[in-house]
């Protein structure tokens, strides 16, 4: 792990020199890599697109995920509005639209540059599309570049070449992040921070060399300090990008901030001046300080937009850094021991913590909250429902994951991480330092062989303990640095790469910025051990040399560690790992996925919904690119005629640039909460309530309109259990919903599946995606578990909810028997699978199904399949397998309704009210149906969702729904006289029709319907039948119809 000579950083600046006397051998050493290089790009690049073509459908282009499209909004803004970003976008977030955030940076201004550089000015949507597509590609593959210059300050040329090729054969977050079709502003983040250390590690190592102290600063000496000055401004500036392209990247600031900490109180420590690093920090902080006030948009402290936290830090981390320099020189003056230094900056940086909490909480909060989320190690529950915020390790089990991100190639590059912590203490000629080494590296070792050790310790005092350790492997460190010197550039890798570690493990995607110190932390050690073989070489003679004496052990050594770095989880996946593809599989197998199955809705959405603004026919339609100044607090009024769509956040980007419609909650978490509220809410009211409270800060009185609920929502295996995650409105867990249960046969368990609670069913997104808002009762299945103990495969036992196959599952002639079975066996409940709710699910009354999804969801709903082939494999009848057709999203739209008032019913009977609708996408029917208590006169009354006639009259163009789903008749309305005798006569009917523009709230008149025993008149069917005729025939025909209505209704009583 040697550091390149002062030989080999001249011949680098004479690079492309030439003279009479080079030969071709002299260039091929100068020039090798340069090829190289770019091989190693266009590699990484073909691995990246080959699935180009797969984005392109119809003519149309895709993009994967959620975020990509986001940014394909953002950037078809800029390119529209060159150079700008969209300052406010109300076309999220309603009803109060917000600020682009972490979108509409650096990264969307440059790929807008492309584009219209391609379009000479003018470019297509095509075009733009197809810039876009490959954009993540091309930066990934660039960053080559800044890999290659990291490495090179530490390796040889031939070992920082080995680094980037394993960044091309590396799997993981920064592979699955940079295919095509991935438009994102992850790659660039790791372009742009791997250039910021870069042009770090040059300004501290040209400091060290001029070393500008103070006196030179006084004495303005500027040509000694000019080259100081303009390599720590550079890195200043490079440390802006950065920022410009992401904001949390405040996280750079502050490993900054801690490496100048331990570097300056080191310095003092081993009677070296502080200064020439001081003087890097003073001008490379102050400078991306500065920078930061030109994209200012919020003035509050926050990480997610461009705020007053990225300019401040940057600069308090200066002021810090000349703080500590002049605390020096009052030591160095004073001749104070050295020793005491580190304590006075603890009980300087103590009492800074303690004012901030007791003056400036926010301030401390808003420190405290997001080094936790960034490198805390610990997840809160809200972010464990977001992918990318996961902890690495619980995305498998014990170090699986690792080896899925990064093959073997993480675990040399750790060796090679304790190597650089560990051999300058070993190599010391102090015994103390040689024990500090050992016991340190024992400590480590327990930590991580013992984690329930810590656990338990830091859970007297109430602290995360995966924090306490990193806390107490971060001590280590430090006195490691304390106890020997190390070199300024190795510190500032140890402390990077100890920092991104930390935060990979926190949420798995930051695993692509780890990536990088991964591969030059191998690559170190791959030369380590060439250098130990005596392979190593300054020039090609040497190099030739040595091969022609080269001995078998020699190459069996460095080709055994070659293959173990390389071929493993890279060249072959390790299975047992999980690992089942290498980059180039997974780079060919990259498509746009579930957002397809939503397109044909989208695309009705566009056409048959009213847009936005000309709701009910108002006049205030928006501009869909349109720019809207920054409100300033936070919520734009919207105009009359505007309305959301309530979904799941993960789709709210899909809403906005496919359905062209504006989401309540989207991907950057907004309105999470109350989305959650309304989907899991347990009663329509309750559901009102939270969409009236969105009302309360806008005088528009804004609206939801649409629902959106898709078969992942709906799935206990899928998206379920997120919004449980969020739901506030009362203490739930997912318990309340879902009980995990394995069918058992034998002593044989299955593939577990979900017993679902009444709670599940009543959850207004179960009610609206598998019973249309219709009521539902409770069938004559019943589902019975038993706790089992069963044996693990390393000889553990737990217990598990069974359930028995020969007679877990059962289906009986009447409720009534159902319940009695239950009520006599205590681990029995009524329904629990498939859609079969254990009490009656009363309907919505505002709300109806309008559209269907063409693209069934059978196929990819584990959980009906499971569910479905247990009632088969039980022989429960096929009726109660499923009760509407699962296609992939279902949209509903929220309506006033039709009042209904009715009487001749029994005098406090249930009225049931009861219309078959069909669903013109898929060509099915379904039966919505409503219950209501008639009054001791027999009165009722009801609010129907779902219209019978009249649907010719409204639709986009007059600010309503063309509605894809109509009625296939009229309502039937029944109920039972339970005191009348005669079977025939106890059936009380009515027969209603009801207008769209009833049910709209265009026509605020009620629907009446007088229920009343059929007449059927029995003399002149048998005329009928022996082929008489009469006058009477029609009457007779109306009436029979009018008791028997054509329509596949359910029977009462």
């Amino acid at each position: 792990m040697s550091k390149p000579t002062e030989q080999g950083e001249k011949t680098s600046r004479s690079l492309f020199s030439t003279s009479e006397d080079s030969s071709i051998v002299d260039v091929f050493e100068r020039l090798y890599h340069i090829p190289l290089l770019g091989a190693i790009i266009a590699f990484m690049l073909w691995i990246r697109v080959q699935s180009y073509d797969n984005f392109i459908i119809g003519g149309e282009v895709y993009f994967t995920g959620n975020d990509p499209w986001y940014h394909f909004r953002e950037t078809t803004y800029t390119v529209l509005n060159y150079p700008f970003t969209m300052p406010y976008d109300i076309w999220t977030n309603y009803p109060q639209g917000q600020t682009a955030g972490q979108f509409g940076t650096l990264w969307d201004q440059l790929v807008a540059t492309v584009i219209l550089i391609v379009g000479l000015g003018n470019p297509t949507e095509m075009q733009a599309g197809m810039v876009m597509l490959v954009a993540t590609a091309v930066m990934a593959a660039l960053c080559v570049i800044p890999t290659y210059l990291i490495a090179r300050r530490f390796i040889s040329r031939p070992a920082a070449i080995f680094s980037v090729l394993l960044l091309a054969l590396i799997p993981g977050q920064f592979l699955t992040r940079s295919l095509a079709g991935s438009f994102q502003h992850h790659a660039a983040e790791t372009f742009f921070m791997s250039m910021a250390v870069f042009a770090m590690l040059v300004a501290i190592s040209v400091a060290e060399r001029h070393t500008p102290v103070w006196e030179l600063v006084v004495d303005r000496d500027f040509e000694a300090l000019k080259k100081p000055l303009l390599y720590s401004a550079l890195a200043g500036v490079a440390t802006a990008l950065y920022l410009y392209v992401w904001q949390p990247g405040v996280l750079l600031v502050g490993i900054f901030g801690a490496f100048f900490l331990i570097k300056i109180t080191a310095d003092v420590v081993h009677d070296d001046t502080p200064e020439p690093v001081t003087f890097v920090a003073a001008v490379s902080m102050t400078v991306a300080g500065l920078m930061m006030i030109i994209p200012l948009e919020e003035f509050t402290f926050g990480v997610t937009a461009y705020s007053y936290t990225q300019i401040f830090l940057p600069i308090a981390v200066a002021a810090g850094a000349v703080f500590l320099a002049f605390l020096a020189r009052q030591w160095e003056q004073r001749d104070l021991d050295t020793t005491t230094y580190p304590a006075a900056v603890g009980g300087i940086l103590l009492a800074t913590v303690l004012f901030l909490v007791v003056a400036l909480p926010n301030v401390w909060s808003l420190l405290f909250d997001n080094f936790v989320r960034f490198i805390g190690f610990g997840a809160l529950d809200t972010q464990q429902t977001i992918a990318e915020a996961q902890p690495l390790l619980a995305q498998g089990d014990g170090v699986e994951p690792v080896i899925r991100e990064y093959g073997l190639t993480f675990f040399f590059a750790a060796a090679g991480f304790l190597g650089l912590i560990l051999m300058p203490l070993f190599r010391s000629d102090d015994a103390n330092h040689t024990f500090y080494a050992g016991g340190g590296l024992a400590i480590v070792g327990i930590l991580v062989a013992l984690p329930a050790l810590p656990e338990a310790v830091f859970g007297l005092i109430g602290f995360p303990w995966q924090l306490g350790a990193f806390m107490i492997g971060a001590l280590l460190l430090i006195g490691a640095m304390y106890q020997v010197e190390y070199e300024t550039e190795t510190m500032l890798l140890i402390v990077w790469t100890g920092f991104l570690i930390a935060a990979a493990f926190t949420q798995v995607r930051f695993n692509y910025y780890l990536v990088i110190p991964v591969v030059v932390l191998t690559a170190m050690v791959f030369e380590s051990v060439i250098n130990w073989a005596d392979l190593s070489a300054e020039s090609a003679s040497e190099a030739t040399d040595k091969l022609k004496n080269i001995e078998g052990w020699q190459v069996m050594v460095v080709a055994a560690i070659a293959l173990a770095i390389i071929v493993p989880g890279l060249m072959v996946p390790i299975e047992a790992a999980g690992s089942s593809n290498t980059a180039w599989n997974i780079g060919a197998g990259a498509s746009p996925g579930a957002v397809v199955a939503w397109d044909d809705t989208f695309d009705w959405m566009q056409e048959e919904t009213p847009y936005p603004g000309e709701l009910e026919g108002h006049d205030n339609r928006l501009d869909y690119y349109g720019t809207v100044e920054n409100p300033g607090d936070g919520s734009y009024e919207y105009p009359g005629g505007t309305y959301g769509v309530m979904s799941w956040w993960d789709y709210g980007h899909w809403i906005t640039t496919q359905g062209e419609r504006i989401p309540h909650a989207n991907p950057f978490q907004r309105n999470a909460g109350t989305a959650a509220n309304y989907l899991l809410a347990p009663t329509e009211a309750q559901s009102a309530d939270v969409i009236d409270d969105l009302n309360s800060d806008n005088e528009a009185d804004a609206q939801t309109r649409y629902v959106m609920v898709d078969w992942q929502m709906a799935s206990p295996t899928s998206k379920f259990g997120a919004p449980i995650v969020w739901y506030d409105e009362e203490d739930v867990s997912q318990e309340d919903f879902l009980q995990l249960a394995y069918p058992q046969m034998g002593d044989q368990f299955g593939q577990p599946t979900f017993v679902r609670q009444q709670r599940y069913y009543e959850s207004q997104m179960i009610r609206l995606y598998e019973f249309h808002g219709s009521a539902v009762d409770p069938s004559p299945i019943v589902v019975e578990t038993q706790e089992q103990t069963v044996e693990l495969p390393d000889g553990g036992q737990v217990t598990v909810d069974a359930v028995d196959l020969e007679d877990g599952i059962q289906e009986f002639d009447t409720i009534e028997e159902a319940e009695a079975y239950v009520d006599d066996n205590p681990g029995a409940q009524i329904g629990g699978i498939g859609p079969n709710p254990s009490e009656r699910v009363d309907a919505l009354e505002h709300y109806r199904l309008v559209k269907s999804a063409e693209t069934p969801a059978s196929f990819s709903n584990q959980d009906l399949q499971i569910q479905t082939s247990l009632l088969e494999q039980v022989g429960i009848s096929e009726e109660f397998h499923t009760l509407n057709t699962p296609q992939w999203v279902k949209t509903f739209e929220r309506v006033p309704g039709a009042t209904v008032e009715g009487s001749g019913a029994p005098a406090n009977s249930e009225v049931r009210a009861q219309v078959e609708m069909r669903d013109h996408t898929t060509d099915q029917t379904f039966v919505y149906q409503q219950y209501a208590e008639a009054d001791e006169d027999g009165n009722f009354e009801m609010t129907l969702p779902y219209s019978t006639v009249g649907y010719e009259d409204f639709g986009p163009e007059n600010g309503y729904t063309n509605i894809d789903v109509t009625a296939e008749g009229e309502y039937q309305f029944t109920a039972v006289d339970e005191d009348a005798e005669d079977e025939l006569e106890a059936q009380l009917i009515g027969v209603a029709d009801v207008d769209e523009a009833q049910v709209v709230g265009e026509d605020e008149s009620a629907v009446t319907v007088e229920l009343d025993t059929p007449e059927i008149d029995f003399e002149e069917e048998e005329a009928d039948a022996d082929g008489d005729s009469s006058e009477e025939d029609d009457e007779s025909d109306e009436q029979s119809q009018l008791a028997a209505p054509d329509v596949a209704l359910t029977p009462i009583g």
